[in-house]
């Protein structure tokens, strides 16, 4: 079976979602489709507060945290690709150093990954590159061949790896696949993930790829498309009960129904 649920912000669809899992408990093809995955709305900072008391009660990590294992937004925010490609790589070997056990973070499989012959190559400054030189070619542009995921070839980010993830069988990476599409003048993102907690991982992950999706496309100079993420497995973590998750979504809900309209921000938030 599968579920498809659409709308204009993050939060919307995550709450149509949440809605959906609490009725029906686990499923299978969870499909979230965004058009403008670029802000929340008007409520955004207010939601963001009652989110993060929200997880913060339940000693879980706020929204940036989460986002920021998908992409470094805050070194893009302050030092541009310089800070994603050269300073976060320094972050993460203190972060690694400190946590040894931990599989490492997204973030750092896009930027950094060794090829079958043991030269360090960067995927995510090729998709760019290879997005870039598509748009200033005289001939017409290819919309649909920039893929980060699973393979092994030089544009492609091990977000599963196979000689690290191969023998786990709990703990491995959730997110399997990005596919990037230029079309209409934007950045179009998709992205398959292969199990998908909704209570704590899935708003966060959503700010992440927006987060992501906005950089290469204002680093390709075309605008932000939609964001569509199809979680093979989607699910809550109940171990603290459906009544705090009722009641934060009962919040939400009650804030978006406050907004005269929405207002998109200049930059993803």
């Amino acid at each position: 079976m599968t579920t498809l649920l659409s709308g204009r912000t993050r939060l919307e669809v995550w709450l149509d979602a949440i809605d959906h899992l609490l009725a029906r408990g686990p499923d299978l093809n969870v499909i979230l489709s965004i058009s403008s995955p670029g802000s929340d709305g008007m409520a955004a900072g207010a939601a963001r507060g009652l989110l993060d008391s929200f997880y913060a009660s339940e000693g879980a990590h706020p929204l940036h945290t989460v986002a920021e294992t998908i992409f470094p937004g805050w070194e893009y925010r302050h030092r541009g690709l310089r800070g994603v490609f050269e300073t976060y790589g320094d972050e993460y070997d203190l972060l690694k150093s400190g946590e040894p056990q931990r599989w490492g973070t997204y973030a750092h499989r896009l930027v950094s990954r060794r090829t079958g012959s043991g030269d360090l190559v960067n995927p995510l400054r090729s998709l760019i590159d290879k997005m870039r030189s598509e748009l200033q070619k005289d001939r017409g542009t290819f919309h649909a061949c920039y893929e980060i995921g699973v393979a092994e070839g030089e544009y492609d980010v091990p977000l599963y790896n196979t000689v690290d993830d191969q023998a786990r069988r709990r703990g491995l990476p959730c997110l399997s696949h990005l596919s990037f599409k230029l079309h209409n003048d934007a950045v179009h993102l998709a992205a398959i993930y292969r199990s998908h907690d909704y209570r704590y991982k899935a708003l966060g992950n959503l700010l992440g790829l927006a987060r992501l999706q906005a950089c290469i496309s204002k680093e390709v100079g075309v605008g932000l498309g939609s964001l569509v993420v199809h979680s093979t497995y989607a699910y809550l973590d109940l171990a603290k009960g459906k009544g705090p998750l009722r009641k934060l979504a009962a919040d939400l809900r009650g804030l978006l129904a406050k907004e005269d309209g929405h207002e998109l921000a200049d930059g993803v938030r």
